[in-house]
């Protein structure tokens, strides 16, 4: 099947980026989707002075983490515009989503994750407002999806962080229905217990080493709304 629907991904920093294209990519392109990747943009900075005229930049531009929603929605808008061929995704994180983001009190107040999740695509969706956009918000980041085999974690980062810590995963993993549900606190966030067990954690190359490790398959079977993202952008290709 030949690659004719192209997705741009607007992810939060290099970890997701390297995901996408080490996990994400190979597998959608056999659906028929084209995927690129790139983290958000955070400041953008005039350029100034002769030596970079010749190579046609305007700006300086710095990519990665989320903290404001203004800049991204701008990012996610000025993509679209520059390239009116291609639909639109991103992958940001539940946990320490900036506080301006559309509908950001309202959904707090909702207990359930996923129905939180819920209500913060669909006002993303309505502020960007483009038929070619599809949001996407991670239960509760990336991290947790590696806790959809913890034996695959503990396999990966055993022999570089101390031995293993495969009881403890297991004790947290069983704490909770689904990957996704292990909460966003300032301790508690997926990522935050990774290092709490192994030391010097790496987020962009361990992480994605761990998911392949994992499989896709393996993953959408434990986290369902990762599992709909997926399906959605496949439903590109079978709908077109």
């Amino acid at each position: 099947m030949s690659c004719n629907i192209r997705v741009n991904f607007i992810v939060e920093g290099p970890t997701e980026e390297v995901f996408v294209r080490d996990v994400l990519k190979e597998p959608l392109a056999l659906s028929g989707i084209y995927v690129k990747a790139r983290s958000v943009e955070v400041k953008r900075k005039p350029i100034k002075g002769t030596k970079y005229l010749k190579t046609g930049k305007q700006f300086i531009i710095r990519r990665g983490g989320l903290l404001d929603y203004n800049k991204a929605k701008n990012d996610i808008i000025r993509w679209i515009s520059e390239d009116t061929e291609a639909y639109i995704t991103t992958m940001f994180d539940l946990y320490a989503l900036p506080d301006n983001f559309p509908k950001y009190d309202y959904a707090k107040r909702n207990n359930d994750p996923y129905k939180r999740v819920e209500l913060l695509e669909d006002a993303f969706k309505a502020e960007i407002d483009n038929r070619r956009f599809i949001p996407y918000i991670q239960l509760h980041e990336f991290e947790g999806l590696l806790f959809s085999d913890v034996e695959a974690v503990d396999e990966v980062l055993k022999p570089f962080h101390g031995g293993s810590k495969l009881a403890e995963l297991k004790a947290i993993r069983d704490a909770f229905d689904s990957p996704e549900e292990i909460n966003d606190g300032d301790e508690t966030a997926p990522s935050k217990r990774l290092l709490n067990l192994y030391k010097s954690y790496e987020k962009p190359t361990e992480g994605s080493r761990i998911a392949q490790r994992i499989g896709l398959d393996a993953i959408r079977k434990e986290c369902k709304h990762f599992n709909e993202w997926l399906a959605s952008l496949e439903a590109l290709a079978i709908y077109r």
